[in-house]
């Protein structure tokens, strides 16, 4: 039952279903964007079902209106500091780079690595450290198949996709990202995957 609480806020009687419902507005996930942002450890999401991004409210597009007319500069940033990692990264054995297609530029909305199969420690194990460093990454590649959403969903061998999906990660980057931030952050990939 939904009913009108104090204020005029409408609010559910049962908690489960509100969990759903911000679930459901998040794409499925089984923990919201701001929860595993605020976390000090590692948090690999599922994809419990199949869900929206219903996130979105009136302020938020207002406020998005007003930052179009910093984007060009926002992703001049972010390609500046993807030349940088990718610098950085050029000589850390058992990790590339994300670099852009030979079709096309990327505007860097995420910039992830890849750990050479045979480089140990793992992902989620550098995911931890990284984290235990202070460093907000996550995991890079995901595939639908792999997401409890979609278990009962027939899929043929991916190995390729699977292979991208167990051994990528995200590093931080974001227009604000400082020199210093982003050498703490390959300073610690580089001692982990040495």
């Amino acid at each position: 039952m939904i009913t009108t609480g104090e204020g005029g806020a409408l609010t559910l009687d049962l908690e489960d279903r509100a969990v759903r419902l911000r679930r459901l507005r998040e794409h499925g996930m089984n923990v919201s964007a701001a929860q595993r942002h605020a976390s000090s450890q590692p948090v690999i999401e599922a994809y419990l079902e199949t869900g929206y991004n219903y996130r979105m409210t009136d302020i938020q597009a207002a406020i998005g209106l007003v930052q179009l007319a910093k984007l060009d500069a926002m992703v001049a940033r972010r390609r500046e500091l993807a030349a940088r990692y990718q610098e950085l990264l050029s000589d850390v054995d058992n990790v590339r780079a994300v670099r852009d297609p030979a079709y096309g530029q990327s505007n860097f909305q995420s910039f992830w690595v890849l750990l050479d199969g045979g480089a140990r420690p793992g992902r989620d194990e550098v995911l931890a450290e990284l984290a235990s460093a202070g460093i907000s990454a996550r995991r890079g590649i995901m595939a639908a198949h792999l997401e409890p959403a979609y278990a009962q969903a027939s899929a043929g061998r991916l190995p390729v996709t699977e292979r991208l999906t167990r051994d990528s990660l995200i590093l931080p980057l974001h227009h604000t990202l400082t020199v210093d931030e982003q050498d703490h952050v390959v300073g610690t990939l580089r001692k982990l995957t040495a």
